[in-house]
Formats: C-alpha cells, structure tokens, sequence
C-alpha cells in the first residue's frame, strides 16, 4: 500500500440509521485499500452511532460528532476540511459504490495530472433498493474532456450531467483551492462546486455505474421544489456573469428553459413511481 494515493472518503450523515450500514460496508468493501473513511453524525439521537460501532475497530475509519449549525452546509464543511487525502470523495449516506470504484477512479486521476475531477455514471435506486434507471448521467461525455465544455453542456441540458457527490472523484488541492463546497446555491451545491473545479481544470469520464444513488421519499420533497430549477438557472447566470466571453446569450436561454423543463420531469417521474411502489405493496399484501 505504500506507494498508493490517499484517497479521503467522507460521509455527512444526519437521521441516516436506515441506510447508513449499507453505505459504510459499500466503502469497506473496496478492492483499493489506502482511504481514510470520516463520518460526521449530527444527529446523535438517533441509532446511528450504534450502528457504526463495528466499523470503529479499523484504524482507517474515524466517527466524529458535528456541532449544530446550519444544516448540511456545516455537516459537508466539517468533514471535508478533515479530508486529508490526496483525492477526495463526499458520499451521500444513503449510496452505495460498486466495489471497484475507487480503484477505477484513482488509475484516471493518477494518468491525467491534469484532471481536477472524475465521475461515473449512475444507478438510481428506491428507497427498496430497486432499480429505477441505470446508465443514468455523463450524456455522451466521454474520456478525456475539456472542463469548461463540461459546464457549457451542463447548463445547456439543464440539468446536472456530472453526477451526485457519491459519482465523483476530485483533486482535494483543486477542491480547496476554488474555496470548497459553494452553498451560495443550497439546492445545487454540488453541481456549484464542481462548476468552479471544471472552469480551472480538465474532466474524465469514467463509462461505468460506479455508484447507485438512492431516491428515497424523504429525498423527493427536496428534488421536486422549483427552488432547484431556480438555483440552477441562478447558477447558470452566476457562471456567465463571471466569464463574460463563456456563454452566448442563446446557450443559456436553452439552459435555463431546459433547467425548468427537467423540474418537470423530475416531477412526473415521482409521480411515476409513487404509484409503482403502492402497486408493489399492494401486490404484497394480498
């Protein structure tokens, strides 16, 4: 292991004793060996701590409590500035890496210096554990990419192509060096965030579900609210406002009706599931 990158994994967790296990045993279970795993609960009410108990034994695991403040963006900040590896993933803890996914993400990082981040594509799942929609994300970016042209088709599609926190791989000096998690936009911090890290650096894909991001009911109320569309197309002006020269006035007109068009979407597929999961528990109870 000597020669192997540190990889920092951090998971913010707040009420996550549902599936808080499932997501740490995801990380354990990695054919890369040289992480340091921090996980901040700020909710130490709940069974999560007692759920974690286990996983105290291994030297590469740390369980910290996180101070009251404002929500996640205290959570996220807390662990992440304990990152103290060379590559840096935050991790929802309600998802679930495929076990060699951070192998693959730290060999691209490792051939391509100049790369200040990475992601795969995605499995979205139910709160059962279901898959909803596989292949999900990327949308034709492929290999080696130009980071700026990541964020012009980002907002041109409307909707964060990139991936959630769980997907990605970052330079933690890139990371710090654009100042951080940028919650100036609360309801796309992540998509924010990695703006900032691909207008300085380049981008790789990684053609792969690497990780299944879990849509639970509790999540829904939070991907359904028109302030994210409105942050994204916040966001898309931010972005132009601070590169005059980056985007045509064309480009984001599409990104912003697109932004507000995917909120429907998002939409209609809640809805679509919604009445899926009362069909199954129906059939189950029968």
């Amino acid at each position: 292991m000597g020669s192997e990158v540190l990889v920092s994994i951090v998971i913010p967790t707040y009420k996550g004793e549902k599936f808080i296990k499932q997501t740490v045993e995801s990380v354990m279970n990695q054919t890369y060996s040289n992480f340091e795993l921090i996980i901040g609960d700020q909710n130490p009410d709940d069974e999560t701590k007692k759920i974690l108990k286990p996983f105290e034994h291994d030297s590469r695991v740390k369980i910290v409590n996180v101070p009251k403040g404002d929500g996640a963006s205290t959570n996220w900040n807390y662990v992440s500035e304990l990152a103290t590896g060379e590559y840096f993933k935050l991790l929802p803890h309600d998802d679930i890496l495929k076990s060699d996914m951070i192998q693959r993400q730290v060999e691209l990082l490792n051939v391509n210096p100049k790369v200040g981040m990475t992601s795969s594509k995605r499995e979205i799942i139910s709160d059962h554990g279901e898959i909803l929609k596989s292949n999900w994300g990327l949308d034709g970016i492929k290999h080696l990419t130009d980071g700026r042209e990541v964020v012009r088709e980002t907002i041109k599609k409307g909707r964060n192509v990139v991936g959630e926190p769980g997907s990605v791989l970052m330079r933690k000096s890139i990371f710090d060096k654009i100042g951080g998690w940028d919650f100036s936009h609360p309801y796309v911090v992540d998509l924010s965030t990695f703006f900032h890290i691909l207008m300085v650096s380049d981008f790789i894909a990684d053609d792969y579900n690497g990780v299944q991001f879990r849509v639970s009911q509790t999540q829904w109320s939070s991907v359904l609210r028109d302030s994210q569309s409105e942050d994204v197309i916040a966001l898309n002006h931010q972005i132009a406002e601070k590169h005059p020269k980056f985007l045509s006035k064309k480009e984001l007109f599409i990104g912003d009706n697109k932004a507000k068009l995917m909120a429907s979407v998002r939409k209609v597929f809640f809805i679509v599931d919604s009445l899926k999961q009362r069909s199954n528990l129906k059939l189950r109870y029968k």
